[in-house]
């Protein structure tokens, strides 16, 4: 990996790329926590709140894809960068005259909807770059420290996201916020990077035909497509638990501080981070293999959550031991999420086209994510009827769906044997 970042572009990326998602996490956090403070503890406002972002970036994921392969990619990266800071400075001086209750919810839900359509631009854009950036024969290895990312920023983000609740205003959250995204921005207008396009000049773009093509290559490529369905149904199991439930449990429920949720989060980056540089450098020898028996350990490991959960309801468990297992229990999760993960993006990155790239990717986005407002939203109601116990419940058997169909569905496991022979769409030749 450390010839990973003797690339300065790639460095550049990484760094522009970090500080942006610091930005996120931390108002991801600090927003949560104020959304149930200013609402008295109403799960169908927090499910609202984090079930609005889902669906914008859903809404706009495959129109932002193809205009990722149509344009310069490092101007999208930087430029979304640039609004999100400006608009996040806007906000926090908003906060800083004063606003009421009843404003300041729609506020952040414009907010959330502003922010996730730019977001929804940001993603693409950064997986279509980084094989361009670092090259086939390094994109594993981009995809272990892209996951670094992801990890340091929430163990540093939730840090200064529970700092900055406890001993600021809310709206200093929104400025660190704005400030980290000019900064991401500034340090991303250096990158170089060839870009790639589709089309002659001469032929323009046509927006409808260019979002079916994504959905047509998925098609084309047997048993691609039945693995996103089952992605969705993974996603609609795990999304409202750890969206909304856990938060509402500890924050309302229980009645925790900031700084005990924010040990579960940091337990869970700090796990992500190792799990990401190990399996970044690991060499697969059969990516079908892996991916079931890591899935199967990601879903043994939310079986488990749900049921120390319930143990807690029903008075079986105190909380000290039930805050010990729910900490083992993020650490598990974030191992196997970030073994199944990379694996599998490494070969839908070999087998897609590099033309091709951004609109594939935001429509395996827009499917695998798809369940995910709707879950979160339901989660929340399940939760205003019942509790967080009985969401588990449910949410543990819905996964039981994905879990058998990726166990036993022969497509599948054709797909996954025949990734590890395919590079950029060709079959490589067997010597």
């Amino acid at each position: 990996m450390k010839e990973l970042f003797r690339n300065k572009s790639y460095t550049l990326l990484f760094t522009g790329s970090l500080v942006s998602e610091m930005g996120n996490v931390i108002f991801g956090f600090v927003a949560g926590l104020y959304v149930q403070d200013i609402t008295d503890g109403k799960p169908i406002i927090l499910a609202l709140f984090m079930a609005l972002g889902a669906f914008v970036r859903l809404l706009f994921s495959p129109v932002a894809g193809v205009l990722v392969d149509r344009l310069d990619k490092v101007k999208i990266i930087y430029l979304t960068d640039f609004f999100r800071g400006l608009l996040f400075v806007a906000v926090a001086y908003v906060f800083f005259i004063g606003v009421d209750t009843n404003s300041a919810i729609i506020i952040l839900l414009s907010v959330t909807v502003v922010s996730g359509i730019i977001s929804s631009f940001f993603g693409p854009a950064v997986a279509a770059a980084t094989p361009e950036i670092v090259g086939l024969d390094k994109i594993q290895q981009a995809n272990g420290a892209n996951s670094i990312i992801q990890s340091s920023t929430m163990i540093v983000g939730v840090i200064l996201g529970a700092a900055a609740f406890g001993l600021f205003p809310f709206h200093i959250a929104l400025l660190i916020n704005g400030v980290s995204f000019l900064l991401s921005g500034i340090s991303e207008t250096f990158i170089k990077s060839i870009h790639k396009g589709e089309l002659p000049e001469h032929e323009a773009p046509h927006m409808i035909r260019d979002i079916k093509f994504g959905f047509n290559y998925l098609k084309q490529k047997d048993g691609l497509l039945r693995m996103m369905v089952y992605m969705l149904f993974l996603n609609f199991a795990f999304a409202p638990m750890f969206s909304v439930g856990i938060p509402f449990l500890l924050r309302t429920e229980l009645s925790r501080n900031e700084w005990e949720i924010a040990w579960v989060n940091i337990a869970f980056g700090i796990a992500m981070m190792i799990a990401g540089v190990v399996v970044g450098n690991m060499a697969f020898k059969s990516i079908a293999t892996v991916v079931k028996k890591t899935l199967l350990g990601l879903s043994s490991s939310f079986v488990y959550t749900s049921l120390i959960i319930f143990l807690l309801s029903a008075g079986v468990i105190e909380y000290q031991l039930f805050y010990i297992l729910l900490i083992v229990a993020h650490v598990l999760l974030a191992i196997f999420m970030i073994a199944t993960n990379i694996p599998l993006n490494t070969s839908l990155v070999k087998i897609i086209n590099p033309e091709v790239r951004g609109r594939v990717f935001s429509t395996i986005s827009a499917i695998s994510g798809g369940a995910v407002p709707i879950a979160i939203l339901l989660g929340g109601v399940v939760i205003q009827m019942s509790n967080v116990a009985f969401l588990g419940i449910v949410s543990a058997l819905l996964l039981l769906v994905p879990t058998y169909g990726f166990m036993t569905d022969k497509k599948v496991r054709g797909l996954l044997e025949g990734i590890e022979g395919e590079v950029n769409g060709q079959l490589q030749e067997t010597i």
